[in-house]
């Protein structure tokens, strides 16, 4: 032991560093993925737009969440999505987004900030996890493999599906699990502790969803206790409860006290997205219980083909029976229960799963890493990757899935996991029948396959992943910037006293917006998507103001820039002409049909766009107009769609003008106009915006 001893601590020391270095090139693989862009003004419908609005009120006050402030109209405490006091989700992330906008300021960046570190927590916690089951290699695959993938980007940045909570389910459920392991190694009640404080946090941020990791806990426990694994010890999983129940209990119990019959509502919602309950609606999504290995992996793992996350969790219960190792063992119960759980669930929404994808991507690089020296299971990975180029030259293996059960609704009608699952447990089996007669002949062959596994699966983490993410980002990079009350919202905030409510004119939603929420994030006022209703403003002893892309008989509110999608105006200074042009719109003149553009105007938008405001009148039938910004690096093409001002024809026809917004190449660079389908010449000189 002593001649051991100086060799020991040298070694040790060099592992330490060298997971530390590892992990710092994690965090910043991570940031080259997930931090671009994370600032984009756009404010995404549904989950976002809640979101965002909810922690704009957390900002004001910090222990009343809230959307409206103090509601004009009566609430009911049903429609969430137009709510007073916002309980529809639990506050852990809206606190996490207040304290942000104290530091960075109010923007979107605040509360996108928690669903960065959430992701960062998952992939650092995946690498720690995975350096004994696979080596140093393969867990920083798994991990930058996870922060590569398509769907977490999207959540990173706040788009439809989901956002914060999910990302930030997702951290504290692997750093929950990564400590677990290793106080059960440590045989701690310490470590156990701040596991039981991240799962405390955790539940802050999605309530059930986050109680995995003590489900794993108990388990590994009672595994321990049949010495079918090494478990943790009794006071170690102890420790885990009572800090969850510290940390959850003060929020619970006062919300529960202050707004009793809102927390009754919303603790019926959470178990209605579990079990049927009639009388509460929980939204479109009711899917069949095999909903989450088609639908929501199909979406959550893209591009990866729906069987392989299936054989990677095969594969870990395979090695967890065989080896019976700590980490697999606990990455199998995590997976395992997860599903089992969701599966069985009312609602499957494409995020729900997001807090076991840490889990998934492990039992990937696990499966990747065994597979030099499992040929079979390096047949099976190798067909589950092909599986959609073998159904596009094997069309008859979808009739497999008509055998299926009934019960099995997606399995039956969704091409892919039926016939992948089929085809690679016959790959698997012909390997292991081979192997019993020719491993001895040809054991070239069976390493080369098992090599190929290997590298198949490599190639999916290292370069699949990236490649499929760096495509959507490209195809979907202008909808980032699309923003129609940005700019609008924040000379409200600066121009109208802070008792003043904002009448939203508009007669359909912006695409992927709800832009009542946004013009309330962006402005700090409350916002109505309705006509204005200046009596019921004056009887509470509020301004009202109309906000409308359209050239209305009210006075302008100052400061608001020419090239904002939205105009704001006084509804207490009416005036008996519409209001001209602003100031800073460039003249245009130019007229095809019954469409005439009046003017133009830009503004700095991100990532190298403008937004552009052509201010167009019509004289009689609308219809869309060709623009191309021609400069020194090229020409860039548009549609000016009048149904791009989100109002109604008719009112569009009766108005002086109307802007249509539309993104374009930077200001700066743009010599001159083409506009019509004649293409005719307009000469542009644009301030840079």
């Amino acid at each position: 032991m002593r001649t051991d001893a100086p060799h020991a601590v040298p070694q040790e020391v060099f592992r330490t560093k060298l997971d530390g270095l590892l992990i710092a090139l994690i965090v910043v693989w991570g940031l080259t993925q997930l931090a671009p862009h994370l600032a984009h003004p756009a404010i995404y419908m549904w989950d976002e737009a809640m979101h965002q609005a909810a922690t704009r009120g957390t900002h004001d006050t910090f222990f009343t969440p809230h959307i409206y402030k103090d509601p004009l109209y009566p609430v009911d405490i049903r429609h969430w999505w137009a709510a007073h006091i916002w309980m529809h989700k639990p506050t852990g992330p809206f606190w996490f987004g207040a304290l942000m906008m104290h530091i960075v300021g109010v923007t979107p960046l605040a509360l996108r900030l928690g669903s960065l570190l959430g992701h960062l927590a998952a992939a650092v916690a995946i690498y720690l996890i995975l350096r004994r089951p696979t080596g140093r290699f393969w867990a920083v695959l798994g991990a930058a493999g996870f922060l590569a993938m398509p769907f977490g980007w999207q959540l990173v940045q706040g788009r439809m599906f989901g956002d914060v909570t999910d990302c930030t389910l997702t951290g504290c459920n692997a750093v929950a699990v990564a400590l677990l392991f290793h106080a059960t190694r440590r045989g701690s009640w310490r470590w156990g502790m701040a596991a039981g404080g991240v799962v405390g946090l955790g539940f802050l941020c999605k309530t059930g969803l986050a109680l995995t990791p003590l489900g794993i806990a108990a388990t590994l426990w009672g595994l321990g206790r049949l010495r079918f694994c090494e478990g943790p010890r009794f006071g170690t999983v102890a420790a885990m409860v009572g800090t969850a129940v510290v940390v959850v209990a003060p929020w619970s119990l006062y919300s529960a006290w202050r707004w009793p019959e809102l927390h009754e509502l919303e603790s019926r919602v959470t178990r209605a997205h579990l079990f049927a309950d009639p009388t509460v609606d929980v939204g479109p999504w009711h899917r069949p219980v095999d909903a989450l290995l088609n639908e929501v992996n199909i979406i959550s793992f893209a591009p990866l083909p729906a069987v392989v996350p299936l054989l990677a969790f095969v594969w870990l219960l395979v090695r967890a029976v065989r080896k019976r190792e700590l980490e697999v063992v606990g990455l199998a119960l995590w997976v395992g229960a997860t599903w089992l759980v969701l599966s069985l669930s009312v609602v499957k929404v494409p995020a729900i799963a997001w807090g076991a994808v840490p889990a998934v991507l492990a039992a990937l690089a696990i499966a990747g890493a065994d597979a030099r020296r499992h040929p079979a299971l390096a047949a099976a990975l190798l067909v589950g990757v092909s599986t959609p180029w073998l159904l596009e030259h094997l069309p008859r293996m979808g009739r497999v899935r008509a055998a299926l059960p009934t019960f099995l609704a997606q399995t039956r009608s969704t091409p892919g996991l039926a016939e992948g699952v089929l085809l690679s447990a016959i790959a698997a089996l012909l390997v292991v029948l081979l192997s019993l007669r020719l491993s001895r002949r040809l054991p070239w062959a069976f390493t080369g396959l098992g090599a190929l596994g290997t590298v198949a699966v490599a190639w999916v983490l290292a370069v699949t992943f990236p490649l499929a993410r760096a495509r959507y980002v490209a195809d979907h990079l202008d909808e980032l910037y699309i923003s129609y009350s940005r700019e609008v919202g924040q000379a409200l905030a600066r121009a109208t006293p802070e008792r003043s409510v904002l009448f939203l004119a508009h007669d359909s939603d912006v695409p992927r917006s709800m832009e009542y929420l946004s013009l309330m994030f962006w402005s700090n006022r409350m916002a109505y998507r309705r006509a204005p209703d200046t009596a019921a403003a004056h009887r509470r002893d509020y301004h009202p103001y109309l906000v409308s892309p359209l050239a209305e008989r009210y006075a302008p509110v100052p400061g608001v820039p020419a090239s904002a999608a939205l105009r704001a105006y006084d509804l207490k200074a009416p005036r008996p002409t519409p209001a001209p042009l602003p100031e800073g719109v460039t003249p245009l003149s130019f007229r095809e049909g019954d469409m005439e553009v009046l003017g133009v105007a830009a503004g700095h938008a991100g990532a190298g766009r403008d937004q552009y405001a052509f201010y167009v009148r019509s004289h009689g039938t609308l219809r869309s107009l060709r623009v191309v910004f021609q400069g020194p690096d090229g020409s860039v093409e548009r549609m000016l769609e009048p149904g791009a001002a989100i109002r109604k024809d008719t009112a569009l026809r009766r108005a002086d003008w109307f802007i249509v917004p539309v993104l374009g190449p930077p200001a700066s660079g743009v010599t001159h106009l083409e506009l019509g389908s004649s293409g005719q010449r307009v000469a542009l000189s644009l301030p840079d915006a």
